[in-house]
């Protein structure tokens, strides 16, 4: 066979201090081009992630990554990690004989510094996060940076490309589908319909719009069950966060059909067992959630929030409603809870949509051109 291009040695820096979408779509891409190329990963110190990375073979260096905060505390101290880190990168880029350096974030300044202190291999940074959630102060000196010292800036989606400023080294890959069935399950035949609602417990993920919307519906059709399944990543504010939803499902007296459950392992089993699955989002760079639950069969709710409108075929594989509306969040959880029939239509339309669209051999050919 002709191989069109010569393996490199490439370094992913990434700073998930937990199971994050940003991690698992860097680890799919590793694990897809592994057989290629050669990994190495730099992590937070913190980070929960390093024994998986591990496991799977992968060399694995952690550094005290900082990112930058409000705080004026943080903002602070964030030259001095900085400079500590960009001397670390600098050694293991060198011991190593790294060709290319990933950075997995674009507000990840250390590409951009290492490029500036000579660094003579490929830069590739990902934009994996709508750059509108930023501080434009931030949003401008991440950009600028990304786009003056990067070979290739890529985007995850066409909803984080309008908003990057033009430039000749932007670019749009999807990240790879790396999934198989390894379980067959029809849908449940009980009288519950659940709804799923896979996601950390971060503010701007929505959650608590699924609850305002579900305690709706809910009076209208006593058949629904919904399942938060997600992790805090170990921070305070998230933990309050998901306090606030328990106490508020308690308030509405829905304890005994809304479910709190911690991060989950095995995501197909999860997708498989529930009838729907719920992305109320307010800002979505891609949304793996929505990918993986067309991928498996079952139908989507989302927000028009980014990413989720490139994966769902509206009122075709699945429905898209406006942030914040709770009311249209309601209505269309009545209108798919009630007809098992445009269920399974999804189901069958979502498979074949996501399979074709974000399909392995698209992003090796893609990944493939932006290494030449």
């Amino acid at each position: 066979m002709t191989r069109y291009y010569s393996s490199v040695k490439i370094l992913i820096i990434d700073n998930s201090v937990a199971y994050t979408g940003a991690f698992k779509c860097a680890l799919n891409e590793a694990d897809i081009l592994s057989d290629q190329h050669n990994f190495i990963f730099i992590l937070p110190q913190e980070s929960k992630v390093v024994s998986i990375l591990q496991e799977k073979g992968y060399c694995v260096y952690t550094l005290p990554l900082k990112e930058i905060s409000k705080s004026l505390f943080a903002i602070a101290k964030y030259p001095f990690y900085y400079l500590k880190n960009l001397l670390a990168v600098k050694k293991i880029v060198r011991q190593e004989k790294v060709e290319v350096v990933q950075i997995n974030d674009f507000y990840n300044l250390l590409g951009a510094g290492i490029k500036a202190a000579g660094y003579k291999g490929k830069l590739i940074t990902y934009v994996r996060f709508l750059p509108s959630t930023l501080p434009t102060p931030l949003r401008k000196i991440c950009t600028n940076a990304a786009q003056h010292f990067s070979d290739k800036v890529v985007a995850v989606s066409d909803a984080v490309l309008k908003q990057l400023p033009p430039h000749d080294k932007n670019i749009r890959i999807y990240d790879p589908v790396k999934l198989s069935e390894k379980i067959y399950t029809e849908e449940l035949h009980t009288n519950h319909i659940q709804l799923l609602y896979l996601a950390n417990f971060t503010r701007g993920k929505g959650q608590e719009h699924a609850v305002e919307a579900f305690c709706k519906a809910y009076k209208k059709n006593k058949d629904l069950r919904l399942k938060f399944t997600g992790g805090d990543m170990g921070l305070a504010k998230n933990a309050a966060f998901r306090s606030e939803l328990i106490n508020r499902v308690k308030k509405l007296g829905l304890e005994d059909v809304v479910a709190f459950e911690n991060f989950a392992t095995d995501v197909e089993s999860e997708i498989n067992s529930a009838s729907i699955v719920l992305n109320f989002s307010e800002a979505e760079s891609f949304s793996m959630t929505c990918l993986e639950a067309s991928f498996y069969g079952t139908p989507v709710i989302a927000t028009k929030c980014g990413g989720p409108e490139e994966i769902i075929a509206h009122n075709e594989t699945g429905l898209l409603v406006v942030k914040k509306d709770v009311d249209a969040m309601t209505e269309a959880i009545l209108d798919l809870a009630n007809n098992p029939e445009k269920r399974l239509r999804f189901s069958m339309r979502g498979k074949q949509y996501v399979r074709e669209k974000f399909s392995i051999e698209v992003f090796k050919k893609s990944f493939t051109e932006i290494l030449r």
